[in-house]
């Protein structure tokens, strides 16, 4: 049971990454669309991406896999390993929301957070 948790975990935070990833990617490139006729473009940076896509998603999968799996050995100690997975999830995907929100909406999450406890 822990084991598919787990690999559900890796593979959602992996899968954010890896978005953010094609994201930055594609608004590079749009910062040279009017260089090119726009179909041209349109098939240069789908090309790109599906390069780019395949390769980060295997790579980010096994960095985020290492990465929660020492983390996890370090919360199993304070938390026991069922908890830990969850903490541990829970961490990354507040990080990941922290990034998407300044991105989406360039907002710092944990300043908002701070002035609505204290206000």
């Amino acid at each position: 049971m822990n084991r598919k948790i787990f690999n559900f975990f890796v593979l959602a935070i992996t899968i954010l990454l890896v978005n953010l990833l094609t994201t930055f990617i594609a608004d590079y490139l749009m910062k040279y669309r009017g260089q090119t006729d726009f179909l041209k473009f349109t098939a240069i940076g789908m090309g790109v991406i599906v390069l780019v896509f395949y390769p980060a998603f295997e790579y980010m999968n096994g960095i985020v896999e290492k990465f929660t799996t020492k983390f996890l050995k370090k919360g199993n100690n304070l938390f026991g390993r069922t908890i830990g997975i969850y903490i541990t999830f829970l961490v990354m995907l507040f990080i990941l929301y922290c990034v998407y929100a300044h991105i989406w909406f360039n907002v710092n999450v944990i300043k908002v957070i701070f002035i609505r406890i204290f206000s």
